[in-house]
């Protein structure tokens, strides 16, 4: 049985698979509406008022140390994120991860995942669990404990 993901493309390269389960949404944010926080990390935009409670938006070029030399004119400049949520303990963890482009939905046959190899960068090679690749794209598949761990753990090392 294919397992589905819904792929988001983080530059012209690299694109990231998401587990419609950890899948939550998309959305839209004005960049002057993210509120920046001091003292954390340079990879999160900030946070958000979304539906009522905080959520964090994270800088995936930056994240994933993409080095695009993307501007980021924060008063003109709107994101769009895929919201992950993710089931952990009695706590369900939310995040925006901004993206360039929404791709759609990959189904691939898990016998058909390949392992991760040397030469992806660190960032991806933390966060993701192994590359799916079809006559279409190829997609590195995101473990969303995994990034939700990474992310807790350099943020708390910035404001330590």
């Amino acid at each position: 049985m294919n397992q589905e993901y819904f792929t988001v493309a983080l530059s012209s390269e690299i694109n990231l698979g998401l587990s419609l389960v950890d899948m939550a949404t998309v959305a839209q944010f004005e960049a002057k509406n993210i509120c920046l926080v001091p003292g954390v990390a340079n990879f999160w935009y900030g946070v958000v008022n979304f539906k009522g409670s905080l959520l964090w938006v994270l800088d995936s070029d930056r994240f994933f140390n993409l080095n695009l030399n993307v501007p980021r004119n924060r008063q003109t400049q709107k994101l769009t994120t895929v919201i992950l949520k993710n089931q952990q303990s009695v706590n369900q963890k939310r995040v925006a991860i901004v993206t360039q482009k929404l791709q759609g939905i990959l189904s691939v046959e898990p016998s058909s995942l390949k392992p991760l190899t040397d030469d992806v960068c660190p960032a991806l090679r933390e966060c993701c669990s192994a590359i799916a690749q079809t006559e279409l794209q190829t997609a590195y598949i995101l473990d969303s404990a995994a990034l939700l761990n990474r992310l807790h753990q350099q943020s708390i090392l910035v404001s330590a």
